[in-house]
């Protein structure tokens, strides 16, 4: 008797960390469940990829298993409306791209709204009949059931709506009827009833996988017999330069290993083969289209097999691509992004290389950075490929070589004379700015320090001094003290760039107004 009072309580005082550990489960359930459904959406496209090859074996089966793939589908989304009609009572935001997200639910432990929902609106009497038509069209699709026992089983057992011995004996005892929705609904925190809905959707899943697995053993577990046979040529390359040999292999698609075809040219010439697939080699010394062809031939059975086939290829003259993304000169101090190619060579097999003393690095497929050096005037990039091992001059070109541009020092806007401010607005400014305009690249520079000298009514000149970008509280002070008719000075400004060049920059001249 005392045992099943500290039960009671227990159902009606469920502990956080029980909570909590529900919250940890329904989350490796719902991963289970995705990893089943990405393991299906593979098992699919085995289906599809086994019809392309054989449509007339493969119709039937792949018809139970689009059927399959609906109806499944649809028990999911059912109980997953089921988990959100529960939450949705009190925790709509705990709903996140139409999946319930058990650790956002902060009433965890009600446990009269699972009931509600389940068992006094019969939705859990609904779930149940739905399981129980699923299970038994899953058994419906397994023709003997005594050979795949084991599939049998786990479709029964794993969709089965029976109620748990225990469960059914501890009921009766106290006089009651139970029934499967109560088992499952009734009397349990909101925690367990959502994780309990995750496990069913698990379920459908891996019953889904069970049987398609099952499905494609009735066309040869995915091993779909060929009964095409198709000449394939497979060249190398498509694309070759003038003295460079072009490469091809020629053969059936699933030939027998056991039985090495015979690939003859249209000239007579037998071809070698290797590991069932003839090897083409020739060289041409003259641009332009090359076509060949021939048949292969494939002893079965005592009959043999004939397919012709044909194939083209070009020749073409060497040549490399080698453009500047910006433009033809490569600038001191910053990244100079460089694109080159080679036509017809593979871009692992090309090699950028420049002129002493600036350097070139490769940062992704085809794209270089180039970093001028403080001496010379040009650059030469140079475009080697890789070719039957050894290293093949393709093309090179020459850039000019520059020193970044001496930016503008801008304030408040004003560049150079006739810049027009309030005293207010002298008072706001902050610092003196180095601006590149219209320069093709983004570059920082830092202007380092600045004069502002002042002529006051009597012609006397004033001159204070910052060591960096900002306005000192000196500098401030002129500004304040201005009126409208006056006029400052910004000179002697310095800034460094990204090439560690210190520059003097234009005057500013300000009007006060």
């Amino acid at each position: 008797m005392m045992y099943l009072v500290l039960t009671a309580m227990l159902a009606l005082n469920v502990s956080k960390e029980v909570l909590d550990a529900f919250t940890l489960v329904d989350g490796g359930l719902v991963t289970t469940t995705q990893n089943f459904a990405a393991k299906n959406a593979g098992l699919y496209d085995r289906f599809a990829i086994a019809h392309e090859q054989n449509p007339e074996k493969v119709e039937e089966w792949l018809n139970k298993a689009e059927e399959m793939r609906r109806r499944s589908h649809e028990l999911y989304d059912f109980i997953n409306e089921c988990k959100k009609e529960i939450v949705m009572v009190k925790e709509k935001d705990a709903i996140q791209d139409n999946q319930v997200m058990l650790a956002e639910v902060e009433v965890k432990q009600n446990t009269d709204i699972p009931a509600q929902i389940m068992v006094v609106e019969k939705k859990g009497v609904e779930l149940k009949a739905k399981i129980d038509e699923h299970r038994e069209y899953m058994l419906s699709l397994i023709d003997d059931k005594e050979k795949n026992a084991t599939t049998t089983e786990a479709v029964e057992e794993t969709l089965s709506t029976d109620i748990p011995d225990v469960d059914l004996e501890h009921r009766s005892k106290r006089g009651a009827t139970p029934t499967w929705e109560s088992t499952y609904f009734e009397h349990l925190p909101l925690a367990a009833v959502i994780t309990l809905l995750s496990k069913m959707q698990g379920d459908v899943r891996n019953v889904e996988a069970e049987m398609l697995n099952y499905l494609l053993s009735q066309i040869g577990e995915g091993d779909i017999p060929v009964n095409t046979l198709e000449a394939v040529v497979i060249p190398e390359s498509n694309y070759v330069f003038k003295g460079q040999p072009y490469r091809a292999k020629v053969f059936l698609a699933a030939y027998d290993s056991t039985k090495m075809p015979e690939v003859i040219l249209s000239d007579g010439t037998v071809l070698d083969v290797e590991a069932g697939k003839g090897v083409y080699s020739t060289v041409s010394n003259t641009i332009g289209i090359r076509r060949w062809g021939g048949t292969i031939q494939l002893e079965n059975e005592g009959n043999v097999i004939s397919r012709s086939f044909s194939a083209e290829y070009e020749v073409a003259e060497a040549n490399a691509t080698i453009s500047a993304t910006a433009m033809n000169v490569f600038y001191r101090g910053v990244d100079n992004p460089v694109a080159i190619s080679a036509g017809g060579v593979a871009e692992r097999d090309v090699v950028g290389r420049i002129s002493s003393p600036h350097t070139i690095s490769r940062v992704g497929a085809g794209t270089y950075i180039v970093r001028p050096g403080a001496q010379g005037n040009e650059a030469v990039v140079s475009v080697y490929a890789n070719l039957d091992g050894t290293q093949r001059l393709m093309n090179r070109m020459t850039f000019r070589v520059k020193d970044l541009p001496v930016p503008d020092a801008v304030v408040e806007g004003v560049r150079g004379s006739k810049g027009n401010l309030t005293v207010g607005q002298l008072a706001g400014l902050q610092e003196v700015r180095a601006e590149a305009k219209d320069f093709l690249f983004e570059v920082d520079f830092d202007v380092t320090s600045f004069t502002v000298a002042f002529q006051d009514r009597s012609g006397k000149w004033s001159y204070e001094t910052s060591e960096n970008s900002r306005f000192t509280g000196a500098q401030k002070n002129i500004f304040r003290s201005l009126t409208a008719g006056q006029r400052i000075m910004i000179e002697d400004i310095k800034a460094i760039g990204p090439d560690g060049k210190v520059s003097t920059l234009n005057n500013i001249t300000i009007n006060v107004r």
